[in-house]
């Protein structure tokens, strides 16, 4: 529950570092939380396993790869095409994705109360964040936006259950490091191939990008992947999903504190509903 709130309260500083380029945002915070988790693994005394089997390794990358890479590219690409409110929308279908996952693939079962509180929590985020008429007016654009969406919020699903049996065996804080320097491998393969890494780089190392970015990054992505890793790790996969969507309500009240934006009454009934 804490990893929702940190990534909320990240939300809110991102969004006073003002307009950044997406690829800039995102480089920018996931390359300086390796350095930041590297130095965490250094002072902790946690080292890189060297009897991690070969099968393993591939489902540190293959997440790493799936939920920041190519899942994150999709999202800020859907996200220039269909905005947030239906962006909102698709989001709603990340915790039934890792509960029908969690269910095929890692053997997870479900009592009858776990289904009463999943649809509580679901049906208030939906409440809460699905602006009315979000998916009218759907032409062809809008279409291949929100299949980039469902695609980018599939991917990130997979990614942390694949990663789930290798975070139960492991050390959260060298899995969750391994796991984002493939991801930013990822990245700067994906950048270098549309010609964007020389731009980007130069971009990071601005001393004005680092005083809008960093505390953002602290706290959203080195402190908040700990606890949302961490939840993956110590619950079952399904329950931490359906937590993480908390997320959306947590950052409508803090919206409303630090952002001064309106709270209107279909947020505050979702968000006591989700609660």
């Amino acid at each position: 529950m804490l990893a929702p709130l940190t990534c909320a309260c990240a939300v809110v500083l991102f969004r006073k570092a003002g307009d950044l380029a997406p690829e800039t945002m995102n480089f920018f915070k996931n390359a300086v939380a390796v350095v930041l988790l590297g130095i965490t693994m250094w002072v902790m005394g946690v080292s890189i396993p060297t009897d991690r089997s070969l099968q393993d390794w591939a489902m540190v990358a293959a997440s790493g790869f799936l939920g920041l890479a190519f899942a994150d590219t999709l999202l800020f690409a859907a996200l220039s095409r269909i905005g947030a409110a239906r962006l909102a929308v698709v989001d709603t279908v990340y915790a039934p994705i890792v509960v029908l996952i969690s269910f095929l693939f890692l053997g997870e079962r479900f009592g009858g109360w776990f289904f009463v509180g999943a649809l509580g929590v679901l049906g208030g985020v939906a409440l809460a964040s699905v602006e009315k008429g979000a998916l009218g007016g759907l032409n062809a654009e809008l279409q291949r936006g929100l299949l980039l969406a469902w695609v980018a919020i599939s991917s990130t699903a997979t990614g942390v259950v694949l990663v789930k049996p290798v975070l139960e065996q492991g050390d959260l804080i060298e899995v969750t490091w391994s796991r984002l320097v493939f991801g930013v491998a990822g990245q700067v393969l994906w950048m270098a191939f549309r010609g964007q890494l020389a731009g980007t780089l130069r971009s990071v190392l601005l001393p004005s990008v680092w005083r809008r970015m960093l505390p953002a990054t602290i706290l959203g992505t080195w402190f908040s992947l700990l606890l949302w890793l961490g939840g993956f790790k110590w619950a079952p996969a399904s329950v931490a999903a359906v937590l993480n969507q908390l997320g959306t309500i947590y950052l409508l009240v803090l919206a409303r504190i630090f952002l001064k934006e309106e709270l209107r009454l279909r947020q505050a009934v979702g968000a006591v509903l989700a609660a």
